[in-house]
């Protein structure tokens, strides 16, 4: 497996950095598109990335604007999901594309990649498939009603947004590393908290308009977005070939969990069964 990095032009000419990891050029079946959660950043692949690498795919991983090294001077920060995430994935897609050639482009994201994983779906029904592990279709820790009152009165006003790293996973090792990462956000501007849940109530309203291919996997111990809204999310979802998968035990970073072999396991077979 090889890793490497560049830059591409997001939305509004932005340059947004991002790197990818490829098997042997000559056992390519497909790419994949990973989007990382919120607070995160693309770093965040590599584990994913060298399970499926090993199977002969390519992924690709951008950091989201408002993370890490596309936080630019505005950590916490995105103006909107549909006019900025949204269309920086179209230009990434392009980019992808023009490696893959005539090979399959998959997306899939985890929490907050979810969401935008499956909002992009939604709108592109020509996608070759997505698979969204514990989107965040609903929050159950959401910012109290003062700082929704500041996200009318002082949009781009910073606020302070940890979250609880225990209930990311259960694999103490890797827990260990989210708490030393100093490359993680731990801010959030009142703007993009309200941005955030009216993207996933929209994704929620226009489930029904989901017609591609689609795995959504969802911990079963989520403490971090509500697993009746994933259920409710699937069940609306008019995509003749779709697949629900619950893992009883896990908590919500299903790429990172203790057990994880097997969600990748689950992954590598859908995709298997969607290449040709």
């Amino acid at each position: 497996m090889s890793n490497e990095s560049g830059y591409f032009e997001g939305r509004e000419t932005t340059k947004l950095f991002y790197q990818y990891w490829l098997p042997d050029p000559r056992e390519i079946k497909a790419f994949i598109i990973a989007l990382h959660d919120w607070g995160t950043h693309s770093d965040r692949i590599t584990l994913p990335a060298q399970f499926l690498t090993e199977k002969g795919y390519a992924i690709y991983a951008f950091d989201i604007r408002g993370h890490w090294r596309n936080a630019g001077q505005n950590p916490g920060h995105i103006i909107s999901m549909f006019d900025h995430v949204q269309k920086d994935i179209v230009l990434f897609m392009d980019v992808v594309k023009k490696d893959a050639g005539d090979k399959k482009v998959f997306l899939m994201g985890e929490g907050f990649g979810g969401l935008a994983a499956l909002i992009y779906a939604i709108m592109h029904p020509q996608l070759d498939g997505v698979i969204a592990s514990s989107p965040e279709l609903g929050l159950l820790d959401k910012l109290p009603a003062s700082k929704k009152v500041e996200a009318k009165l002082n949009p781009s006003k910073i606020v302070k947004y940890e979250i609880n790293q225990k209930v990311l996973t259960s694999d103490l090792k890797i827990l260990k590393k989210h708490f030393a990462d100093k490359n993680k956000i731990e801010v959030i501007s009142a703007e993009t908290a309200a941005d955030r849940v009216a993207s996933a109530k929209w994704a929620l309203a226009n489930a029904n308009n989901l017609a591609c291919s689609a795995l959504i996997l969802q911990a079963g111990q989520d403490r971090i977005v509500d697993k009746k809204k994933t259920k409710k999310f699937y069940d609306k979802a008019r995509s003749l070939d779709k697949k629900y998968q619950e893992y009883d035990e896990f908590y919500h970073e299903l790429w990172q969990e203790r057990g994880r072999e097997q969600v990748y396991r689950d992954i590598f077979v859908w995709l298997e069964q969607h290449l040709k």
